[in-house]
């Protein structure tokens, strides 16, 4: 299977809805690529309408910062080009993905891959921690986030929080794996790909070790255990691998 490439969205914006005319500021990109980040882009976006006050005080950009920026359509076909074959990630998906659709569809483009809501993956791979905020998230696991509500530093800290959780998925045990397979056509991500190839390579590990008390029957990794019952006769009884 081929390497997946992940590109870690996160945008700012005049307001919360693009369907009533709210504009993209600022626009961050992150690519991570072989478990790691090869690759970062940030622009200011001119929105061609004022930035109101509190959106200024809230993320430090001002209509200074953005007069000379370039318009969306500028920009929109190399974000696009950036998003082929990739899996949109952000922190609250459906947020960053709408402002993008609509400012795509103004010129011709449209993103139609897979997406992944790293509030709901932290959500099923750390489930007791106390707050899902990106802040509070960086803090709790020592991720680097220097400019909150600014595109490109939040970008950075996503980028960090999803390769955080790939590696707390990666150390789950192989039962795990297989529940979270069953409840992912549940997700708002598109995860199923991904835990199903985690799990495969847990399994080709545990077949390469070579232990000759297990067997791998589809997913499932297979504990042998065989009991003499009378001359000739055997009684195999199967245990799952739960590890």
């Amino acid at each position: 299977m081929k390497e997946q490439r992940y590109v870690v969205i996160d945008i700012e914006t005049t307001g919360n809805s693009p369907k009533k005319g709210d504009k993209i500021i600022q626009v961050a990109a992150v690519t991570i690529e072989n478990g790691e980040i090869v690759d970062r882009y940030m622009s200011f976006v001119n929105p061609m309408q004022e930035i109101p006050p509190f959106i200024e005080q809230l993320t430090g950009i001002s209509n200074h910062m953005v007069e000379g920026a370039p318009t969306f359509g500028e920009i929109a076909e190399e974000l696009h080009n950036m998003l082929t074959d990739a899996f949109f990630v952000a922190h609250n998906v459906y947020f960053d993905l709408s402002f993008l659709q609509e400012e795509f569809k103004s010129y011709g483009y449209y993103f139609s891959g897979p997406i992944l809501d790293t509030v709901e993956l932290t959500r099923m791979a750390f489930p007791t921690e106390k707050s899902y905020k990106l802040s509070d998230l960086s803090d709790e696991f020592n991720m680097l986030h220097v400019n909150p509500h600014r595109a490109d530093s939040d970008a950075e800290a996503t980028a960090l929080l999803l390769l955080h959780i790939f590696k707390k998925l990666n150390d789950l045990p192989i039962i795990t794996l297989q529940q979270l397979i069953k409840l992912a056509g549940s997700f708002i991500s598109d995860a199923e790909e991904i835990l199903e190839e985690l799990l495969s390579k847990k399994l080709i590990t545990l077949r390469e070790q070579g232990n000759p008390d297990v067997e791998i029957v589809r997913t499932l990794a297979i504990k042998k255990q065989i009991d003499t019952m009378e001359p000739g006769e055997k009684s195999v009884e199967l245990e799952v691998i739960t590890y």
